[in-house]
């Protein structure tokens, strides 16, 4: 039944779409293909023209889609992974997130490191449940590619940068939203960000609350959170010379998750308590040279019920980035990076571990060379110097041809070193301080295709080899009876990401992405980690737009997911395969007032992230089944 109605929704998706093409309103250019985009290289590019594969989520999809966080924002974007284990992602083993595969990415915040790398429980990166307060943001640049030459060793996987929003000068805004849903879940913000003679400032806040939830079979899952989630952003620009940006957020939570799936609920209770600060100052020092210096620093801290668990980690640092275009046809980018992640106090119920640390220095520089209108090289090289495994060089090389307007090929070589994060290292449970750095190299390729100003298409292609990946291994020993992080030889992962997006009308317009991935077995283990990965993703969207009315139909397919680990394979199999649909509707009353609705998993499918089990009556994790929200903007 489930089925019929995807096939159903899939052929309302086609009509809707062949109804859209004959509209005698097609819009001369829908999508903004010439985006500017600065994840890239670090310097302002065309999306088009950036020679890599790199998605980017606007502010108007963050307005039509009413995410509830990052996760789900993310969830739409191909080559991008995501597995937690409720609905909430406040549990201290979710936030499992992947780029291409890996989970060695850097995350940045108007591009300053962002990465909680001492945390296990977020995989050494920044828990993204967390940034739930959306109105702060800008946009999102997803690059999905190694990138360690501009942004560390350790981005392996790519980078997430989050562009936070800028006042327009001379203008202040204030917007009150009130969001109500399944689940108990009330959720209020409030923002104001204004410009006044070079001062801006854009502050918000966020209060939200939500309970139980229900499966697709409409089972109770344990899954609470009391949130309290601030940002205050505060600058001066000084003409068109300089400008000075000082942000703070908080982050505070109360919840109650499941750790131990379905059969054994293993029910915790945990507090956050997170703080992030970065000051940024940027000077234009000539038309052809500019500097931007930035000094950030991470307090996070999380307390569990389970095993006694309390976590304080500290990550500080600064950087220093020069840039200057040297004639018509190179820019220049250069700078150094430092940052110390610092256990302050980690412990649980059998060990505690305090003051260790781990800093890594480095330098760079990366040569952006036009040759030929047509060609492009980009060389870099980056010089790190790590506190426990020493200095190490990683070299990159893209080189890129748009021959036309229509047209945009690419190719690169790219190395990477990723050291263990501090909890792998030190951690009580599973730690293991014998563990060596990752090394590697990635080859890429893709293709940007214009075939008309209403039709565009990627192909963006991998192959990742790497050696000494560290990974977590469950065999029980008598002194890690709960297993332990381990280095596995080598891995061999190739990918493919295809994407379309079509423009049928000024009114409809759609996008389809297809991504598939293969990491080679380790000896007695099958494809993609053992069954952790899927060998293959959808991500499809339908926009529709008509005067104070819009709705957003999108879905995600997951293909192939393996079930090696699970208690009962014929049980299993169902739940490889799934598709989850959503929807999302606004309605503009008047130009101050805006009502919105969602509806997550239209069908109520029953589904899990994890892979671990994929028999519903065991140790399974599910994710939650048909749910709704519905709210109301007020801007003025």
């Amino acid at each position: 039944m489930k089925w019929q109605c995807n096939k159903a929704l899939l052929s309302l998706l086609l009509v809707g779409a062949a109804c859209g093409g004959g509209s005698e309103t097609c819009a001369e250019e829908i999508f903004d293909l010439d985006q500017i985009v600065v994840t890239a290289t670090r310097t302002q590019v065309e999306e088009f023209k950036a020679n890599a594969n790199i998605s980017v989520i606007t502010r108007e999809q963050i307005e039509r889609n009413h995410y509830t966080n990052l996760t789900d924002a993310l969830r739409n974007v191909p080559g991008v992974f995501i597995a937690n284990y409720g609905a909430t992602g406040e549990s201290s083993a979710s936030n499992n997130l992947m780029l291409n595969g890996s989970s060695n990415i850097v995350v940045l915040i108007d591009g300053q490191r962002a990465n909680i790398n001492g945390s296990s429980g977020t995989y050494g990166k920044m828990a993204m449940a967390e940034i739930s307060n959306m109105d702060s943001i800008e946009r999102i640049e997803i690059l999905k590619s190694s990138a360690s030459t501009l942004y560390g060793s350790d981005a392996q996987g790519g980078v997430i940068n989050i562009i936070t929003r800028k006042p327009e000068d001379g203008k202040t805004t204030t917007k009150i939203t009130t969001t109500l849903g399944s689940y108990d879940r009330e959720q209020y913000n409030i923002s104001h960000r204004g410009s006044v003679n070079g001062f801006f400032w854009d502050i918000s806040g966020q209060k939200k609350l939500q309970g139980d939830f229900k499966d697709g079979w409409g089972r109770t899952v344990r899954d609470r959170i009391n949130v309290t989630n601030n940002s205050f952003k505060i600058g001066k620009k000084f003409a068109d010379k300089a400008d000075v940006t000082v942000v703070y957020q908080t982050y505070e939570a109360e919840y109650t998750a499941t750790n131990g799936g379905y059969s054994k609920p293993s029910i915790v209770q945990g507090t956050k308590d997170n703080s992030k600060l970065t000051i940024t100052y940027t000077q234009k020092i000539s038309d052809k040279m500019s500097n931007q210096l930035a000094f950030f620093r991470h307090t996070n801290k999380a307390q569990e019920s389970d095993y006694t668990k309390f976590n304080d980690f500290t990550t500080t640092g600064f950087s220093d980035q020069f840039t200057y275009a040297a004639g018509e046809t190179h820019t220049i980018i250069g700078g150094l990076d430092y940052y110390e992640d610092k256990i302050n106090h980690y412990k649980n119920s059998s060990a505690t571990t305090d003051g260790e640390k781990i800093s890594n220095k480095a330098v760079y520089i990366q040569d952006e060379w036009q040759i030929t209108k047509e060609w492009k090289l980009s060389s870099g090289i980056r010089f790190d110097d790590q506190s426990r495994y020493g200095r190490n060089n990683t070299p990159s090389f893209v080189l890129g041809y748009t021959p036309n307007g229509r047209m945009n090929v690419y190719a690169g070589y790219k190395q990477f070193f990723t050291a263990p994060y501090v909890a792998h290292l030190y951690s009580a449970t599973y730690g293991n301080p014998d563990l060596k750095a990752e090394t590697g190299h990635a080859v890429e390729a893709g293709i940007n295709y214009k075939f008309d100003a209403t039709f565009v298409g990627s192909l963006h292609v991998f192959k990742r080899d790497s050696e000494n990946v560290v990974a977590y291994v469950d065999t029980p020993t008598p002194t890690h009876p709960k297993g332990q992080y381990v280095n596995i030889d080598e891995e061999h992962a190739r990918g493919v990401t295809i994407q379309l997006k079509k423009a049928f009308s000024d009114r409809f317009n759609t996008n389809v992405g297809y991504s598939y991935l293969y990491i080679k077995p380790n000896a007695g283990q099958t494809p993609n980690r053992n069954g952790a990965l899927p060998r293959g993703s959808w991500n499809l969207e339908l926009n529709y737009v008509q005067d104070k009315f819009d709705a957003v139909i999108s879905g995600r397919g997951t293909v192939g997911k393996g079930q090696q680990r699970a208690d009962n394979q014929t049980i299993g199999k169902p739940y490889r395969t799934y598709w989850i649909w959503d929807v999302a509707m606004n309605y503009k009353t008047t130009d101050m007032i805006n009502i919105f609705a969602r509806v997550n998993n239209i069908f109520d499918t029953m589904y899990t992230d994890m892979s671990y089990e994929l028999n519903p009556n065991s140790a399974w994790f599910s994710a939650p089944g048909r749910n709704f929200q519905v709210g109301v903007e007020y801007t003025f």
